[in-house]
């Protein structure tokens, strides 16, 4: 991909303050944040081509990863068929990692790339639309 679109809209797309450590069973296993759509219109989140977090650089595996709006969790393989699934630009998404001991203490880089495409602007033939670069990378502290 040569290009994409961007728009932020938002002046966070991770929402710093929402970042937090998940315990399951008392021992930290994972960590969460919410998310913003940074484009005006939203999107079905049947657009979405591409949704990868990263943890100082390492790449979470897709199937560690879930995707919350509307109450309704999901993994990303599913994302692709939630096609009357609307994702405002006012209405966060909350995403979910599972990591064994979760992030420890102290300072760290968290990068969400979301790749979307925007259905009513066709660049060429074979479905080529139009792509939508709503990712983040934030610098966040991790308190326990």
């Amino acid at each position: 991909m040569g290009f994409a679109m961007r728009m932020k809209l938002n002046e966070e797309i991770i929402k710093k303050s929402t970042v937090k450590s998940i315990y399951i069973n008392g021992e930290k296993n994972g960590f969460e944040f919410d998310a913003q759509l940074a484009y005006y219109r939203g999107h079905y989140l049947s657009d979405i081509e591409l949704l990868e977090v990263y943890a100082d650089g390492e790449l979470m595996p897709k199937e560690a990863v879930t995707f919350e709006l509307n109450g309704k969790e999901m993994p990303l393989y599913k994302l692709n068929y939630a096609m009357t699934e609307f994702w405002s630009q006012v209405v966060p998404a909350k995403i979910r990692v599972i990591k064994k001991g979760g992030l420890s203490a102290g300072t760290h880089e968290l990068t969400l790339k979301l790749m979307l495409r925007v259905p009513y602007m066709e660049l060429g033939p074979d479905h080529m639309f139009m792509p939508l670069d709503s990712g983040d990378s934030v610098t966040v502290e991790i308190l326990n």
